[in-house]
C-alpha cells in the first residue's frame, strides 16, 4: 500500500508540471507558486489515499460478487470526489485568498464542483483501474509462485518415492550375494562381504536425503558393491573403473551407477561361463556428462541384460524427473559382444563451498 501511495504522489508531482508551465506561460512569474497550486488536487488525493486504498482492499472485485463490488466502489467514488473537492476548496481558499477577492467559500466550492467534479471522478477511476491491475498482477505472481512450489514439492515426493523403492531393491540383492557366499561355506569371504555391506549401508543412509552426490562418492559406493560381487565371483569377474579426472567433482543422482552395475552383472557377466569383464567410465562432452557401464555378456538380443528391471526403470525415471527429456539412459549391444549402458546428464560441477555445506560429515 505504501508503494502505491508513493507512486501516486510521484505521478501527481510530474503531472502538475504541465499545468504549472501553462500558467507560467500566461503570466511569467512565481513558477513555484503556480506549481504548488497545480499540486493541490493531487495532494488532496494523497491525503485521501490511505482511506481510498483501504476501501479498495475491503471490497475485492472478484467473482461471483464482481458486479456488486464494482457498484459499491463506483458509489464510494462519488463520495470520495465530494470529500476531495472540500479539501481542495479549503486549500485553494487559503492559497488564492478567496476572502480578500470577495469570493464566498460556498461559491468557490460550487465552481470547483463544476470545473473539477467530472475530472475528479475520472481520477478516482484511474486509481481504481491502477489498483485492480496491480492487485491482479500480484495475485498472478503469487499463484505462479505457489504452483512452482507445489511442482517442486511434487518432484521431491516423486524422487523420494523412487529412492525409497530403489534402496530396498539394492539392499536385498546385496544380501542375496552375501547369502550365496554363506551357502557355499566361504565364510572368510562372507565376513568380508558383511563388512563391506556395512560400509555400503552407512554411505547410503548418510546420503539418503540427497538427490545428487559427487561422482567420486558415487564411484566409491560402486567400488564397495563390486568388492562384494568380486568376493562372490572370484576370478570370474574382472572390474575396471576408469573415470576421467575432470569429472570426479561433477554432480550426479545418488545411486545412479549401482543399479546399472548390478544389472550388467546379473544379466550379463553371470550368464557367461568364461571370465567376465566389467568397465565403468565417465567423460565430459561439452556441457554433458557421459557415464558408461560396459559388460561382455551375451547382449540384449541373446537374452542378456534387460532394460525393464526396477533398477533401470527407476534410473530412467529419476533422470527424467531431475533434468528433463534431453537427458536419459540407453542400453545398446556392443559390436564385439556385451552391452553398454549410457547415461547422459548435464555437467554440473559441485563447487567447494556447496560441498562444505551439503556433503555429510564423517566425523
Amino acid at each position: 500500500m505504501r508503494r502505491i501511495w508513493v507512486l501516486g504522489m510521484a505521478a501527481g508531482t510530474l503531472g502538475a508540471i504541465p499545468h504549472a508551465l501553462r500558467a507560467y506561460a500566461e503570466e511569467p512569474r512565481d513558477f513555484l507558486f503556480k506549481w504548488a497550486l497545480a499540486l493541490v488536487p493531487y495532494s488532496a488525493w494523497a491525503v485521501l489515499g490511505p482511506l481510498v486504498l483501504a476501501v479498495f482492499q475491503r471490497v475485492p472485485l472478484e467473482r461471483p460478487r464482481l458486479g456488486r463490488g464494482l457498484g459499491v466502489l463506483l458509489v464510494a467514488g462519488a463520495g470520495f470526489v465530494q470529500v476531495h473537492l472540500l479539501l481542495l476548496a479549503g486549500a485553494l481558499a487559503a492559497l488564492q485568498r478567496w476572502g480578500a477577492m470577495g469570493v464566498p467559500f460556498l461559491e468557490g466550492t460550487w465552481r470547483l464542483l463544476l470545473e473539477r467534479g467530472a475530472l475528479g471522478y475520472f481520477e478516482y477511476l484511474l486509481f481504481l483501474a491502477a489498483w485492480t491491475a496491480l492487485r491482479t498482477t500480484r495475485r498472478l505472481r503469487e499463484r505462479e509462485l505457489a504452483e512452482s512450489r507445489l511442482a517442486v514439492r511434487l518432484a521431491e515426493s516423486r524422487l523420494q518415492a523412487l529412492r525409497a523403492q530403489l534402496d530396498p531393491h539394492f539392499l536385498f540383492n546385496t544380501l542375496n550375494a552375501v547369502a550365496g557366499l554363506v551357502r557355499q561355506q566361504r565364510n572368510p569371504e562372507a565376513v568380508e562381504a558383511i563388512a563391506e555391506l556395512g560400509h555400503l549401508l552407512r554411505a547410503s543412509l548418510e546420503g539418503r536425503g540427497d538427490h545428487e552426490v559427487l561422482l567420486e562418492d558415487e564411484l566409491e559406493l560402486v567400488r564397495r558393491f563390486l568388492g562384494i560381487e568380486q568376493l562372490r565371483f572370484g576370478a570370474h569377474l574382472d572390474v575396471h573403473l576408469a573415470p576421467a579426472p575432470d569429472t570426479l567433482k561433477a554432480r550426479v543422482p545418488a545411486l545412479i551407477l549401482q543399479p546399472l552395475v548390478e544389472n550388467a552383472i546379473k544379466h550379463g557377466i553371470a550368464r557367461r561361463a568364461a571370465h567376465g569383464h566389467l568397465r565403468v567410465s565417465s567423460a565430459r562432452q561439452g556441457h554433458r556428462l557421459l557415464l558408461e557401464v560396459r559388460d561382455d555378456g551375451p547382449g540384449l538380443g541373446a537374452g542378456g541384460a534387460g532394460g525393464t528391471g526396477i533398477g533401470v526403470t527407476n534410473t530412467r525415471a529419476r533422470i527424467r524427473q531431475l533434468y528433463g527429456e534431453p537427458y536419459g539412459l540407453t542400453l545398446e549391444d556392443l559390436p564385439e559382444g556385451g552391452v553398454v549402458a549410457k547415461v547422459e546428464l548435464p555437467f554440473l560441477e559441485w563447487k567447494k563451498d556447496m560441498a562444505d555445506l551439503e556433503r555429510p560429515s564423517h566425523a
